[in-house]
């Protein structure tokens, strides 16, 4: 492993392109993406789709050499995926850098280590809501005013027995759409989750919502939008969350992952599947 002395880290944090700190900055913040997601979201303006794949391929090579960023064994889309399908986290330089930038110091990293399957899968699922946000604003269908992942999203407050709760959402959206601002706590479900799983976390929700902080802080509180992999699964989230006392089925909305864009901003429309309410025709 390469071993950078105080001065040459600070000289690195302050000469590093600009382009090669913003794809440390949001490997840092999204802890794992594809080669093909930072493609999209740091190259875009680099000419021909061939040009754009060669000018990624040689950054992310060149920070993958330097150990800024760490390349993980496995990959998506098999051999002919090349760069695009490998993925990435911070390399042990890297996570110096995104301390030191941060105000915390030069401070040691923590051996990078390959994480597991599932963790591999339901991070990059996030992280594909992250460049489908980001495309979304520059097609001008909304302005992302921040996405929060783990564990900057996460909401700590006390349960009614006194016991300290971690509600940990995937992630925390504010879009602005027009005149208007929308809040939501993302959760991707990738199918693997059992149904007790699901209600436990809809449960930490209505907890949560119970106890107003969020609401006192900030006059509302967010929509727990669910974004999902197939009509089956929609069908069972929908059935959780309609299982909860009716006066909390709006803080829930289910849709796929197509859809998600549409959840968020708060166009989901006739498309977005709907809980049974009294009240309410749609989930909002």
């Amino acid at each position: 492993m390469r071993r950078l002395s105080a001065p040459a880290l600070l000289s690195l944090a302050e000469t590093l392109p600009e382009r090669e700190r913003q794809i440390v900055e949001t490997v840092g913040q999204l802890r794992l993406v594809m080669g093909s997601q930072l493609e999209r979201l740091h190259f875009n303006k680099t000419g021909k789709a061939a040009s754009r794949e060669r000018a990624a391929r040689r950054t992310l090579a060149h920070l993958s050499e330097q150990h800024i960023l760490y390349r993980l064994e496995r990959r998506i889309g098999g051999v002919r995926a090349g760069s695009a399908g490998h993925i990435y986290s911070l390399g042990p330089i890297g996570k110096r850098l995104i301390a030191y930038w941060q105000g915390h110091g030069l401070v040691r990293a923590r051996t990078t280590h390959e994480p597991g399957t599932a963790f591999v899968r339901h991070s990059l699922a996030v992280a594909e809501q992250y460049v489908r946000l980001i495309e979304a604003e520059r097609a001008g269908q909304c302005e992302l005013l921040s996405f929060d992942a783990e564990p900057a999203c996460w909401r700590t407050h006390q349960s009614r027995q006194g016991q300290r709760v971690i509600l940990k959402s995937d992630a925390y959206v504010r879009l602005g759409v027009g005149e208007f601002e929308q809040r939501s706590f993302l959760e991707v479900d990738c199918g693997s989750e059992g149904r007790a799983a699901l209600a436990r976390k809809c449960g930490y929700y209505v907890s949560y919502y119970q106890t107003a902080l969020e609401q006192a802080e900030h006059g509302v509180f967010p929509r727990v939008v669910w974004v999902t992999t197939n009509q089956a699964r929609v069908r069972l989230l929908v059935d959780v969350c309609s299982s909860l006392p009716a006066e909390y089925w709006q803080l829930f909305q289910v849709t796929l992952f197509a859809g998600a864009i549409a959840a968020l901003t708060g166009n989901g429309g006739d498309n977005s599947p709907k809980l049974p309410s009294t009240v309410h025709d749609k989930i909002y």
